[in-house]
């Protein structure tokens, strides 16, 4: 996906106890699907922050209360630039 470009999605949802707002319910559903893009390695953390809008420090503060890590770093490289480090 280009930045700036969008698709629209319809979905058939079962309804249960008091409705969510469409705009609500279709951020939430937003921000589902870029987290799940973030787990996957399929969208780094800053294209994440702007596809939802957000600053990059509002994004890591979300996606940490999805259990998404911060960093996401190989401990190979970690290891290799700790040992680099004066």
């Amino acid at each position: 996906m280009l930045l700036g470009m969008t698709v629209t999605v319809t979905l058939d949802l079962p309804l249960h106890g008091e409705h969510e707002h469409p705009e609500a319910l279709a951020r939430r559903l937003t921000l589902l699907w870029v987290l799940d893009e973030v787990r996957q390695g399929r969208m780094t953390r800053r294209r994440a922050a702007s596809a939802l809008g957000t600053n990059f420090d509002d994004f890591l503060r979300e996606a940490s209360e999805h259990g998404i890590d911060t960093i996401d770093y190989d401990l190979d490289d970690f290891r290799q630039e700790l040992g680099d480090a004066p």
